[in-house]
């Protein structure tokens, strides 16, 4: 068949949109709702609007061909990619198919009291402050991360490890406003020292006379087989009266086996100690010995540019040290980017648990340092958090394009595919209409803002099939995150949509 042809018929099939239906409103868990479902097209795993994303889908086929080139795809979004499960199925899908040119983007999410990928560990020999997007506004050095990761100790050490597979010949150094506050060290010495402190030892003293200190103290005696309040008021040296008003007793009469208070009074002979002046003279003094062990860290050469500080080596890393600069006072790390010298597909995932688009929106420096991964396709995914704070419709549509804006301002030449979110359920038990309203509102205006889709949503069934995934073992028992079969699937239906829309561009070529 003409391939002209073929590729007609393709677009023609690709832009075939559903049509709009009324509906009745009702109130269900305080969610403003529609009672019927949006009626979507009888639905088909494919990438929509996929002329948004002809540009990478042209470097997958340089890939193929054997040039040397990278595809870079930054995925940002919420809980379901702070976890790096489903985007790290998709990571190692593309690299099966296209090679392995890197791990992308990786953060001590560990040392920031949270989740995060398993691919590369980072520890420290100190505890670093941290702060995330999802809290109120603040002026600390929130970046391309979504959370404020900063100490202002000077002694410290970052360790990076990672897993074989992503061994890395190149790491960036991402910080606020690009300060070479770290270097990189792929080795350290230990040195030990031998510290000695003169201290002089203590004077003796004597005692010059004894000062009395009374104190209250009420102590239990349990009455004993005969025992009677004058026996009692004896043994403790105080008055039968002093008993009686202490108890509450009203009669002399008190009963075996009760437990009665006993007011007392304590005096206590305190010494009065002063130094002995005829030995003041005579100090002396003795070394305390210590031994102390430090790390030194030789710095290697890293080359500064605008968004980063880089260090690069022609042979394979899977372990590297971050150390301070220590003409810097404080230190902030926003995230480093690990690549290796082959070409194929740098997968990098930036989420940040319960984030909506406005918590991305709060900071400049997070797009200001979206170029510095080099970005040619950034995938976005929110929906989920927004419909739980009972977002409408209309204001996640704004907020979502807010954040489109402002990644293209920054990353003009990237390209953009949002998904649509996944159903989940309110309260495990109602349905979650608003991320429907949000899918329809994000495929119809695919063509307006210039972006790519891929309906997640429908992909897994909608709001009708969240309970059937949950029997499956695709979604956990909050209804609304996904086990590791759930996200599994998400990146092989995702990987398969996105390879179909690859196939029809290399056709219609």
């Amino acid at each position: 068949m003409n391939k002209y042809l073929v590729f007609i018929m393709v677009l023609t099939f690709q832009f075939c949109f559903s049509q709009d239906v009324d509906s009745l409103y009702t109130k269900v868990d305080s969610v403003e709702v529609v009672s019927d479902s949006i009626i979507f097209p009888e639905y088909s795993n494919r990438i929509l609007n996929d002329k948004a994303i002809s540009k990478s889908l042209q470097i997958l086929e340089a890939i193929e061909d054997k040039q040397f080139k990278k595809l870079r795809i930054v995925h940002i979004g919420d809980s379901h990619i702070q976890a790096d499960i489903m985007t790290n199925y998709m990571r190692q899908n593309l690299q099966n198919k296209f090679g392995n040119a890197g791990l992308g983007f990786a953060f001590p999410y560990k040392m920031a009291k949270t989740n995060g990928s398993l691919l590369a560990k980072l520890t420290s020999d100190i505890s670093f402050e941290n702060y995330r997007n999802i809290k109120p506004a603040d002026t600390l050095p929130v970046g391309l991360s979504g959370i404020a990761f900063y100490t202002k100790e000077k002694d410290f050490s970052i360790e990076l490890n990672v897993k074989d597979e992503y061994k890395f010949n190149s790491i960036k150094i991402i910080t606020p406003n690009n300060q070479n506050s770290f270097f990189v060290a792929s080795s350290f010495e230990e040195k030990s020292e031998i510290i000695q402190t003169e201290v002089p030892k203590e004077v003796p003293k004597k005692i010059t006379g004894y000062s009395t200190k009374k104190s209250s103290k009420t102590i239990n005696h349990k009455i004993k087989k005969g025992e009677v309040l004058s026996i009692i008021a004896k043994k403790y040296d105080i008055s039968i009266s002093e008993i009686k008003k202490a108890n509450g007793l009203k009669s002399d009469k008190i009963n075996y086996g009760k437990t009665l208070k006993i007011p007392t009074i304590i005096i206590e002979r305190i010494p009065i100690e002063e130094p002995d002046t005829n030995d003041i003279a005579s100090v002396e003094y003795e070394i305390i010995t210590k031994q102390v062990i430090t790390k030194k860290f030789q710095p290697l050469n890293q080359i500064s540019y605008p968004m980063s500080h880089d260090y690069f080596d022609f042979t394979p890393m899977d372990k590297i040290f971050i150390v301070p600069n220590n003409e810097y006072s404080e230190f902030a790390l926003n995230g480093i980017a690990l690549e290796n010298t082959k070409p194929g597909v740098v997968y990098s995932a930036i989420g940040v648990n319960g984030a909506k688009c406005s918590d991305f929106n709060k900071y400049d420096m997070f797009y200001q340092q979206l170029p510095a991964l080099e970005p040619n396709l950034i995938v976005i995914s929110f929906g989920t958090n927004e419909s739980f704070d009972k977002l409408d419709n209309e204001t996640f549509m704004i907020r979502l394009n807010e954040l489109i804006d402002k990644i293209r301002l920054f990353n003009y030449d990237a390209e953009i595919l949002v998904t649509t979110p996944q159903p989940s359920q309110f309260g495990r038990k109602y349905k979650n209409h608003l991320v429907e309203q949000y899918t329809k509102s994000i495929i119809d205006q695919a063509e307006i803002k210039n972006y790519a889709v891929w309906d997640m949503y429908n992909d897994l069934g909608g709001a009708k099939n969240v309970n059937s995934n949950y029997k499956n073992g695709l979604i956990s028992s909050d209804k609304v995150h996904y086990t590791y079969k759930g996200y599994k699937k998400q990146a092989d239906d995702f990987f398969e949509a996105l390879m179909q829309s690859y196939q029809f561009y290399k056709s219609a070529k």
